[in-house]
């Protein structure tokens, strides 16, 4: 399946391609991007009424960013090299505590941030500042389709993205691929493995011990039937807390279209008496080790549906452990 490339990388694409265009006069043929992963990607530009932009492209991923058109305006001046980013028309505003951008910001997340400005600070003269203002016309429309101002970003979609690329996600191809993994361990003789949403999961839990995880993106009922089918009754599960709390209330498919939102039943696990935009705002807000009594929800619950004798280890963002059982 075909890859994409994300809105942060958009964002990022318009902003140099902007820049050069005002600087030269000519909108290049194509603009060339340094990702994260230092991965070198060239972008198209457009323009339209004198606006450089970006046609965001998600490739075969189901995304409802597909398509739509990111710009830039920016402002070159003299001065110390330098390039701030602010969020135009389309971009979310932040509202409330928890996500990664402070309230009263641009929904325009920390990678994708850092990307526009070390792209643009690839053109810029030593003795030139440049201000970028992120717009995408169709942000506040395409914003009603996400779960933003549930989130509390309001007034248009979030830049994002922490690679800058794109995975498309087959769920056929995905589920095939997890029931891969699971054979190759079982083959190999691995009896004991971690079940993880995805790569920060394992990226976190490499830090704690060698064991192998397996990658299960929301699927965790596709990984928990074919675990049965191969008569595997013990292993591991972990994550961040506002997916994997999800399986203690027995939705087993994560994905935010087919689970609630897990703060409310943490909130009332925790017994705290306040509200919370994010279980990541939970987390800061608790102590460490609160979290086990979730640890030991979520093992429980699996333990009565499955029959599965299950450990559980919950991070935060950070990959801190906040909780275990």
């Amino acid at each position: 399946m075909r890859k994409g490339f994300t809105t942060g990388t958009a964002a990022a694409a318009a902003a140099k391609a902007a820049v050069l265009y005002k600087k030269y006069s000519k909108l290049p043929e194509f603009v060339t991007i340094r990702l994260p992963s230092s991965r070198i990607l060239q972008i198209k530009p457009i323009l339209k009424n004198n606006v450089v932009g970006v046609v965001k492209d998600a490739g075969d991923d189901p995304d409802v960013t597909h398509k739509i058109e990111i710009f830039a305006n920016v402002d070159i001046k003299q001065g110390k090299k330098s390039v701030f980013v602010k969020g135009g028309e389309g971009v979310g505003v932040v509202t409330k505590k928890g996500l990664q951008v402070d309230v009263g910001k641009a929904a325009i997340n920390p990678h994708p941030m850092k990307m526009i400005v070390e792209n643009v600070l690839d053109v810029l003269s030593n003795d030139e500042s440049a201000e970028v203002e992120i717009v995408v016309p169709m942000g506040k429309a395409i914003a009603k389709k996400t779960f933003n101002e549930r989130l509390g970003i309001v007034g248009g979609i979030s830049i994002l993205g922490t690679t800058g690329i794109v995975e498309p996600m087959s769920l056929k191809a995905l589920i095939a691929t997890i029931e891969c993994e699971i054979d190759v361990l079982i083959s190999n003789g691995v009896d004991y493995f971690y079940l993880v949403p995805g790569k920060i999961g394992e990226r976190h839990i490499k830090r704690y011990t060698n064991i192998p995880c397996v990658q299960v993106s929301n699927y965790f009922d596709s990984a928990f039937k074919y675990l049965l089918k191969k008569g595997i009754k013990r292993f591991a599960i972990a994550g961040h807390p506002g997916k994997v709390a999800k399986l203690a209330l027995g939705y087993y498919n994560t994905h935010s279209k087919s689970s609630p939102q897990a703060n409310y039943f943490i909130k009332e696990l925790l017994k705290l008496d306040r509200d919370f935009n994010t279980v990541e705002e939970i987390c800061r807000y608790t102590k460490k080790g609160s979290f086990d009594i979730v640890a030991l929800s979520v093992k429980n619950r699996i333990g009565k549906d499955f029959g599965f004798e299950v450990d559980v280890l919950l991070m935060d963002m950070e990959g801190s452990i906040v909780g275990k059982a």
